[in-house]
């Protein structure tokens, strides 16, 4: 059976963000009518001059990571924007109902740079999950510390309920070492579970005194955090996932580095697999979005699905025919909202340096 997604159109909301972008942290802006103006889809989401990354969606709530480049920090007066908020929204669209920036948040006299990202809502509504990482102002090559952390979902400066590093560390003779989570999600109330991912910070263009950067990273193992033991360890079976996402039926769909087309459904309580079908090229993420298992492939920046009970992939789309912006560019993370939707991460440019990507809801019919 084929999937399609339907027509698109955009929802323009950028005049009702810059409303929010001076409000008091934690608070929730009161606007009137701040829906989205039409109830297409696929539907564009956010329309920032920065980042708009790694979305996830509990309930109602879409909650995500937001570049702070909109106006100079205390610690970063020049602007550069390396410092990231945490924003919340209306997964339908709207403006931000709240939004957590370090700037304001951490107590002075702190000057580093700090990034807040990968954010994910527990099942009660009650704690927040995301990955705190902290820099020096001189140093966008390199990160000072970082810390999968919980707190609670509107005080993320309190003292958390668990705060820790990511240590994984590969077997054999040249291991590789995990320093960031990535994908963070809840297993339950009391558990998160994370990628153990390898963070490259390079530098990609010369000369001035202008520093372009690029990350590149390497998932090596999916984990799990007892938030009330404060100690994560590898899922049975969970070395070498590189994408991974809740199955419905209690188990977790993987990909792994030793198979990379294939998907997997894994036991967690076992670490015993059961092959789900392939996809004609690597996942580079994956979620389950009615009832089937929904990927970013890597060729040709193109999603696809694959029906877990006849194995077989379903194309859906190329991501390049889709967006009405020219140049539209590559996905890079997927978060399902429940039913048939999902949020899309969407770079606007595949030109050198691209463009900030925003989030985009869509929809399989």
């Amino acid at each position: 059976m084929r999937r399609r997604v339907g027509a698109l159109a955009l929802v323009a909301l950028a005049c009702v963000l810059a409303a929010c972008e001076h409000s008091a942290p934690g608070a929730v802006t009161s606007a009137g009518n701040v829906g989205p103006f039409s109830a297409s889809l696929p539907r564009r989401l956010t329309f920032f001059e920065g980042d708009d990354i790694t979305p996830s969606v509990r309930g109602g709530t879409l909650v995500y990571s937001r570049q702070s480049a909109a106006e100079p920090s205390n610690y970063d007066p020049t602007g550069r924007g390396r410092e990231a908020c945490l924003a919340f929204m209306d997964v339908e669209g709207g403006t931000i109902t709240r939004q957590l920036c370090p700037d304001r948040l951490v107590t002075r006299p702190d000057t580093f740079v700090d990034t807040w990202s990968e954010p994910a809502v527990s099942p009660d509504g009650r704690r927040l999950a995301f990955f705190w990482k902290r820099g020096t102002r001189i140093g966008p090559l390199a990160f000072r510390d970082g810390y999968l952390t919980v707190t609670s979902v509107d005080r993320p400066t309190e003292p958390p309920a668990a705060r820790v590093q990511v240590t994984y560390q590969e077997a054999g003779a040249a291991p590789r070492r995990a320093n960031i989570p990535t994908r963070v999600t809840w297993a339950d109330d009391g558990h998160v579970r994370f990628l153990a991912t390898e963070e490259l910070i390079i530098k990609v263009k010369d000369g001035g005194s202008q520093r372009v950067t690029d990350t590149l990273e390497y998932p090596l193992a999916l984990m799990e955090l007892d938030v009330a033991a404060g100690t994560a360890r590898v899922v049975p079976g969970g070395d070498s996932v590189v994408a991974y996402a809740s199955a419905p039926d209690g188990g977790i769909w993987v990909v792994r580095a030793d198979d990379s087309t294939a998907v997997w459904r894994l036991d967690p309580a076992t670490g015993s697999r059961t092959l789900v079908g392939r996809f004609a090229s690597r996942p580079l993420d994956i979620a389950a979005v009615g009832g089937i298992v929904v990927a970013i492939v890597d060729r040709g920046a193109a999603l696809a699905g694959l029906d877990p009970e006849t194995g077989i992939a379903l194309p859906l789309f190329v991501l390049e025919s889709l967006s009405p912006l020219k140049g539209a560019g590559p996905a890079r993370r997927l978060a399902s909202t429940g039913g048939r939707r999902f949020v899309l991460d969407l770079d606007r440019s595949v030109g050198r340096w691209g463009a900030p990507p925003d989030l985009w809801l869509m929809e399989l019919w």
